[in-house]
């Protein structure tokens, strides 16, 4: 072969790739951070993409979880994120920490498995119900100011007529706040975590702990103001020392796209992960709780039209 010809051939075939490059879609799915299962989800997700969605690659990576996936999808810079949908919320109707405008581009797109508040209190306490939290001017572990584990706590205490005047609250991630119980240096504990959580667990070992009910009747009224909270059971024995089922709320987190997403790819998205669902399962045993049957439960912003057009298909939605 010539050495003109040879170089047309190299020339041609650099030209084929950077074509095809150009004509793949690069998706980016934000998370949380890496120690959690929402990165792992994540990671799970785009592994499918990746697989079964011809000319689309994906990417997931850890990030500051909901708020920064919110903002992310906002500007464009993740095209996938997971959220709680308490922090979706106001982020679409521009309350709390979105008070300063709205962010009502995002759109939901499958809810995934359910997250419990679990308030609880060392076994020799005082503090018998929630309700006992009044009075006593506890020190309380909320969660990191502004989280969602705080703004849900808020929501919760404010249901049985307790604010912050009641308490002393202690803002504490899940793994300080068990490290704080454990330590006897705070009485009530609240954290939002998927069941059975193993911070909970470790400290179940070591120490005698109580979980505090969110009565059934409670957590009705709350779902009736608030549907993105629902009742949940957690069965006896979960931890080490429950003897008896606990009442409390969940939440499900779900990935969110932006609203000018292209309705196809959210379709084929959504069929991709379903229609391979082992693969997710294989990752985590928690990934087993995604259901299509509870695929919208939670979802606390429009639905995107490409996932109404998958669910509709499924007959999860009308």
């Amino acid at each position: 072969m010539k050495k003109s010809t040879f170089l047309i051939v190299i020339l041609l075939l650099v030209a084929m790739v950077s074509l095809a490059q150009a004509q793949e879609k690069r998706l980016v799915i934000g998370t949380a951070s890496t120690g959690g299962t929402w990165y792992l989800l994540g990671g799970g997700v785009s592994g499918i993409i990746n697989k079964h969605i011809k000319g689309v690659t994906s990417t997931a990576i850890p990030s500051g979880a909901s708020i920064e996936n919110i903002r992310a999808i906002s500007k464009m810079r993740q095209d996938l994120a997971l959220t709680m949908p308490d922090i979706a919320f106001y982020a679409y109707n521009g309350q709390e920490m979105f008070k300063d405008g709205k962010v009502d581009e995002i759109r939901g797109l499958f809810s995934t498995y359910p997250i419990d508040i679990q308030i609880y209190v060392e076994e020799k306490s005082p503090i018998k119900t929630i309700s006992d939290i009044k009075g006593k001017n506890p020190k309380v572990a909320v969660g990191p100011p502004g989280s969602g584990t705080e703004v849900m706590a808020r929501f919760v205490l404010k249901e049985y007529g307790i604010t912050y005047d009641d308490i002393q609250e202690q803002f504490l991630s899940h793994t300080e706040a068990t490290a704080a119980m454990k330590d006897g240096n705070i009485d009530v504990g609240i954290v939002t975590l998927g069941t059975p959580a193993p911070t909970l667990v470790e400290l179940t070992r070591y120490k005698k702990i109580r979980f505090l009910d969110i009565e059934p009747e409670v957590g009705e009224r709350i779902n009736k103001k608030f549907p993105a909270y629902f009742p949940r059971v957690i069965p006896a024995g979960t931890y080490t020392g429950m003897t008896k089922d606990h009442h409390t709320l969940g939440w499900m987190g779900f990935f969110i796209i932006h609203k000018d997403f292209t309705e196809d790819l959210a379709y084929q998205i959504l069929k991709a992960v379903f229609d391979n669902k082992a693969e997710l399962d294989a990752i985590h045993v928690m990934f087993k709780d995604i259901q299509l049957a509870n695929a919208t439960k939670g979802v606390s912003v429009p639905l995107h039209p490409g996932a109404v057009r998958f669910f509709k298909e499924r007959g999860v939605i009308k």
